[in-house]
């Protein structure tokens, strides 16, 4: 063959591949086309419209200027830390904040927009790696399609940012891989950390939790399964020892740089969450599904609980076969590994259902932090990267001769017809199993066609299957019918899997503004978080009941503040009292305070010992009420009583943050060529960094006075 026309094939293979990566990045708008931004009128439902507010709430106090350590109202006055889901350091609520229209009614669409995209990337990352792994393109395409759009994918979208945590996790895994694969001195440590860091901070610390345990596991059998997939790449002990040190560090930086997050996130909340930490097993198992439920992940997705479903496409049914089947086989490369994960897998589906088998009732009983986690289901979000490294080791054998040979007297076809008659009977055996209460046909009544096409598909996919691991000219047109019958039953999956809502535009800068003016308190859901304290109304003179923000009392200072919500005697009010705010932020409070005699101003924000209050420079101690109130004692006299949220686990985190920004700036700054370039990066580093922290110090007493209004006299 001339030498032109090769490199005109092998142009054309390039331009293929970049065609479909193309395709790739755009995906996710067509698989979830019902959601697609700015177009149409629906989303996902249930809890995805009302967590944006968390979001929102925290980019209003940052869009005045003011970084939120405190969140007025929330859960009954928490630190910033208990609004978690809000992904103060995410990169994804940045950018969702700061796209054209999120303040004018379009955040929901952003936020959106953006997780698409972050979709999208997502798999192009683990299509690149399954094709650094030898995988033929098709097979590429189709694992790591399946890998990220599945029920467990869709029900992380549902609970918004448990979605970064998940993307974050695959890409974790991805990186790892890669950095076994192709190690390098920048690329890929920087991968690593920085999806660890996306992964820590996404936003739901469980689903962070199990990332990261999943991750450690992965890691544990990357070389093995590297060395099964590519045998080019051999494993030994020094280098694999060598390799979990070096992840293992690039982890553990990672974490120190997301500290700025989880440090008051423990201090500040788990610490001291009642409702959330150490509670019986009964109140962990909440929403869980049954074996019968859960298996229906294999065969229909659309009949397992939304909390725990992991579904996608029936070819994983062969990666459950294909360790088993081929485990009696010595000669098969690979095998043990495969087993292995198999093993796991299993383990971890066990768990996923509840108190149904023991499994999770030793995983709530003997791992750190466990018993402060509901919804067994949601661990199964270990399942899909699983599964993908499975199916990658059946089907990149299927495409090598050499593997082929080895796994006689079984061949790849065999497999996908047992994979065939299982489907078939497990989909008929359980049909009408007893499965948890949130299967998407009590939440979403869909059609009855679905679970037709679904079957057919099912059928047709593993069919198709078994034509593209025939040695033949077939095997092309097969895996192209292949993946777009994988991808058509994945979209009707997603579009009835879950709870559906009409898509309401979310308040604008201008009404949260107006909404400030009167109450600072958050006016979105709690999702049942405890409150430090019951807020009831107190009773003026007349009768009426009002909920005063301040009040001022007189009373002797060695007097404990008492409950004023019982009417005060008119005899007691002193003329001339008068409370009016000045100066009203998130972190800060300014008030001031007209008092003729000696007393108590009390605060109808619940205490917490990070509150500090001085007059001028002059400190006062901040005492609790008996309704778990702030309270303060002023001589009489005319006072600008400030009030300020001090959080030194915030601090402590963002310096620990920060240097180890700077540290790793300076540190890989040194690969840089020529000096100059390095020297520049360095000082850069230097300033970005410390001036940063600067700027961010500075922005939690001095941002935007957001004006509420409130006056109280002694005739209330």
């Amino acid at each position: 063959m001339p030498k032109t026309l090769i490199e005109r094939m092998n142009v054309w293979r390039s331009d293929r591949i970049r065609l479909l990566q193309s395709l790739i990045c755009v995906l996710p708008f067509a698989c979830l086309y019902w959601l697609l931004p700015f177009a149409g009128s629906l989303t996902i439902g249930n809890d995805y419209p009302i967590l944006i507010q968390q979001q929102m709430e925290l980019q209003y106090s940052l869009a005045h200027g003011s970084f939120p350590l405190y969140a007025p109202g929330f859960a009954g006055g928490r630190s910033a830390a208990a609004m978690t889901l809000g992904q103060l350091y995410h990169p994804l609520s940045y950018l969702a904040s700061h796209s054209a229209g999120y303040w004018k009614g379009y955040a929901l669409e952003w936020n959106t927009f953006w997780r698409l995209v972050s979709l999208g990337l997502t798999q192009l990352v683990l299509f690149n790696l399954l094709r650094r792994l030898k995988l033929s393109t098709d097979f590429a395409f189709i694992l790591s399609f399946v890998t990220v759009y599945n029920l467990r994918m869709l029900d992380m979208f549902r609970y918004g940012a448990s979605l970064e945590n998940y993307t974050g996790f695959l890409l974790l895994c991805a990186a790892m891989a890669y950095l076994y694969i192709t190690p390098d001195r920048f690329i890929r440590p920087l991968s690593v950390i920085g999806a660890t860091y996306l992964l820590v901070c996404g936003g739901h610390p469980q689903i962070a939790y199990l990332g990261l345990v999943g991750a450690a596991l992965i890691c544990l059998v990357i070389p093995s399964t590297v060395a099964a997939l590519r045998p080019d790449i051999a494993v030994n002990w020094r280098r694999a020892l060598h390799y979990y040190a070096t992840v293992g560090i690039y982890v553990g930086l990672g974490q120190l740089l997301a500290l700025a997050y989880t440090l008051p996130f423990y201090v500040e909340f788990l610490r001291d969450a009642p409702n959330r930490v150490k509670q019986s097993y009964q109140w962990s198992i909440a929403f869980s599904d049954h074996l019968g439920g859960a298996a229906n992940s294999f065969f229909n997705p659309l009949r397992s609980d939304v909390n725990g479903a992991f579904g996608s496409s029936p070819l994983i049914l062969v990666a459950m076969l294909a360790p088993v089947a081929l485990a009696p086989v010595r000669q098969v490369k690979g095998r043990a590994i495969m087993v292995a994960l198999w093993l796991a897998f299993v383990v971890i589906f066990l768990c996923s259902v509840g108190d149904d088998t023991p499994v999770d009732y030793f995983f709530w009983k003997f791992f750190p932090f466990a018993d402060s986690f509901r919804v067994p289901g949601r661990i199964a979000v270990l399942l899909p990267p699983i599964l993908m490294l499975m199916l990658a080791w059946f089907f990149r054998a299927a495409d090598d001769e050499n593997f082929r040979r080895q796994m006689r007297p079984l061949v790849p076809w065999h497999l996908t017809l047992m994979a065939q008659a299982v489907f078939v009977t497990g989909y008929f055996l359980l049909a009408h199993t007893q499965t948890g209460y949130c299967t998407p046909f009590n939440i979403q009544q869909y059609p009855s066609w679905v679970n037709s096409l679904i079957f057919l598909s099912g059928l047709a996919c593993l069919l198709l299957a078994t034509l593209r691991v025939l040695p033949g000219r077939a095997r092309v047109l097969a895996g192209l019918l292949l993946s777009g019958i994988v991808i058509t039953q994945t979209v009707v999956q997603l579009r009835y899997g879950a709870w559906v809502a009409h898509r309401d535009p979310t308040p604008s800068l201008e009404q949260m503004d107006e909404a400030k003016r009167s109450d600072l308190a958050f006016r979105g859901a709690q999702f049942g978080m405890e409150s430090k304290t019951v807020v009831k109304p107190s009773v003026g003179v007349d009768g009426k009941p009002f909920f005063p923000f301040a009040v001022f009392r007189p009373a002797n200072k060695n007097a404990p503040p008492v409950d004023y919500s019982a009417a005060v005697p008119q005899n007691t009010a002193v003329p001339g009292t008068r409370v009016a705010t000045v100066y009203t932020a998130f972190n800060r409070l300014v008030l001031k305070v007209d008092a003729s005699t000696p007393g108590f101003l009390t605060l109808s924000v619940p205490y917490s010992p990070n509150w500090r209050a001085s007059v001028k420079s002059q400190k006062f101690s901040v005492v609790r009420t008996d309704r778990n109130e702030l309270a303060v004692f002023l001589p009489a006299g005319t006072h600008d009583v400030d009030f300020r949220f001090h959080s030194p686990a915030s601090v402590a985190g963002m310096l620990i943050s920060c240097g180890t920004a700077l540290f790793l700036a300076l540190f890989f700054s040194r690969r840089c060529r020529p000096g100059w370039v390095r020297n520049t990066v360095m000082v850069v580093a230097i300033v970005v960094l410390g001036g940063g922290f600067a700027l961010w110090e500075r922005s939690l007493y001095n941002g935007d006075n957001l004006g509420m209004r409130y006056v109280w006299t002694s005739s209330h």
